[in-house]
C-alpha cells in the first residue's frame, strides 16, 4: 500500500472539499490506481471533475508525481510509492 498525499486545485479542490489529502492507494500502486481511490473515497462529485460523461475516457491534464510532470491520458500505469506527492493540476476555463 502506498500512502500518498494529494495537492487539489480549482474544480477538484471544491469537488473533495480539501485543498491536500492524505489517501491510501491499494493494488495497484498506480496514479490510475490514484483515481480509483480518489472516486471510492469521494465519488461522483470527483468522478465527474476528472471523466469525460460523453465518452467516459479521463479528462487531460497534468499531474506532478514529486518533480515529474506527467499526463492523465497516457500516464496512468505511472507507479506510485509510498511518501509521493502529487498534485492534480486541472485546466481552468474561463473569458
Amino acid at each position: 500500500m502506498a500512502r500518498v498525499s494529494v495537492k487539489t486545485f480549482s474544480v477538484i479542490r471544491d469537488a473533495i472539499g480539501a485543498g491536500v489529502i492524505e489517501i491510501d492507494v491499494e493494488n495497484p500502486e498506480t496514479v490510475g490506481g490514484l483515481f480509483d481511490a480518489m472516486v471510492q473515497k469521494y465519488g461522483k462529485p470527483f468522478k465527474e471533475k476528472i471523466w469525460d460523461p460523453d465518452t467516459g475516457e479521463i479528462s487531460p491534464f497534468l499531474i506532478r508525481l514529486n518533480d515529474e510532470i506527467i499526463r492523465s491520458t497516457v500516464d496512468l500505469d505511472k507507479k506510485i510509492s509510498d511518501g509521493d506527492k502529487i498534485s492534480l493540476i486541472i485546466p481552468v476555463g474561463g473569458g
